[in-house]
């Protein structure tokens, strides 16, 4: 049995004060949860996909979907909102669509600039197949410009200024397979802007009843995302915050839009899983009242049984001067959540707090224990609490 110390910090930030966790594991467990904490790093290793500036050799271009032909051999395109009117050789807001003689082009197919391998925990999905492994693939490219970017390196530029991994949606299939990964996920940049590249890829994926999992910000056209929920299995939806002029200034784009997206979701035929995260960005959009707005619509309009994951804010890219987001934001922002009747809440970046937990609404007993992005326990059967056999809304295995 091996035993892990765990500094959890608590409520008290201004003295950081914390408490030590102890954890115990078997050795098997241990070393698992070791493998899966750098998995990531691993699986680049392993793959060793050779890597170019797509000026050098394969330029990732192929006729893009969803765009209407203007006069003077412009183009209009109808992914997403932004709706880009471009002149031959111009490419959109989102660097990577352009007008190529009067011909639009997604200028990232087979070019992803990020792979790794991850838990689906990671996505964050608590609730889909939990335990299963990743395939995680991004380009670089964003129709959004989020100030407070993790990834910003990738997502505020085009394929020309990253290095690039040459990969076919057949090749993805074929590694993904070749590792035992039992999904795909659309993950670190917005997979929007490489439509074509999900769709693809998406297709292949279900002929090899491999999973796919798309995580979106949902600034995206009607038509389009109806066709993605057709192909993929299950959303995460990234609502940025609840605010108008937030949402404006910080993000880029109307808040509107993004609340339409997430109707259609919550409202497809084939009831495709979903879940929701919430980043609290300090003085931003962590007004608690801002919060309880956001709960109550999500309760009445999204669904009390949709999961909503408050996730703590790391300073990064324009916005680095701030300081992480306290951890009794967090808590406050999960207890108005429970209050508003959804089920299933929980906070991220804070490893080793309880409320990462999957806690059965039927009785209360924890049925799901992580730590970090690794299952500790699952007791969870057939979707079904071993306790008192509530059925927990989700996907199982």
């Amino acid at each position: 049995m091996i035993f892990i110390l765990f500094y959890n910090q608590g409520n008290n930030e201004k003295n950081n004060i914390g408490k030590v966790m102890k954890i115990s594991l078997s050795r098997k467990k241990f070393l698992r949860y070791l493998f899966r904490f750098n998995a990531g790093l691993a699986l680049y290793n392993k793959f060793l996909l050779p890597q170019t500036i797509p000026a050098s050799g394969y330029s990732g271009q192929i006729q893009a979907e969803h765009w209407e032909s203007l006069s003077d051999n412009k183009i209009r395109c109808l992914l997403c909102p932004n709706k880009c009117i471009l002149s031959p050789g111009q490419n959109g807001l989102c660097y990577s669509r352009g007008n190529r003689n009067g011909v639009h082009y997604s200028l990232v197919y087979g070019l992803p600039a990020i792979i790794a391998q991850d838990t689906i925990e990671k996505s964050p999905l608590y609730h889909f197949y939990p335990g299963i492994s990743a395939f995680s693939i991004a380009t670089s490219g964003c129709n959004l410009s989020c100030q407070f970017c993790q990834n910003w390196q990738y997502s505020q530029t085009g394929p020309e200024n990253v290095k690039n991994f040459i990969l076919s949606p057949e090749e993805v299939i074929k590694k993904a397979k070749k590792f035992s990964i039992q999904s795909i996920n659309f993950f670190y940049t917005e997979p929007t802007i490489y439509f074509e590249y999900v769709k693809a890829i998406a297709r292949l994926a279900k002929k090899e009843k491999l999973k796919t999992v798309c995580v979106t910000a949902g600034y995206i056209n009607d038509k389009p995302l109806g066709e993605l929920i057709e192909l993929i299995d299950a959303f995460v939806f990234g609502l940025k915050g609840f605010d108008e002029n937030f949402y404006q200034k910080y993000i880029g784009c109307g808040l509107e839009h993004i609340k339409r997206s997430l109707k259609q979701l919550a409202e497809s035929k084939n009831r495709i899983w979903f879940e929701i995260v919430n980043l609290l960005v300090p003085t931003l959009n962590d007004n608690m009242s801002t919060v309880t707005e956001m709960c109550s619509w999500l309760a009445e309009e999204v669904g009390v049984n949709v999961p909503l994951h408050f996730t703590r804010f790391e300073p990064k890219h324009i916005l680095s001067e701030l300081p992480p987001t306290p951890i009794s934001t967090i808590k406050k922002a999960y207890s108005i959540a429970k209050s508003a009747g959804i089920k299933h809440v929980y906070i991220g970046n804070l490893p080793g707090h309880d409320e990462s937990n999957t806690m059965c609404p039927g009785c209360g007993k924890t049925v799901i224990e992580r730590l970090n992005f690794s299952i500790i326990k699952n007791i969870v059967k057939r979707g079904k609490c071993p306790f008192c056999q509530y059925q927990i809304e989700g996907v199982w295995v």
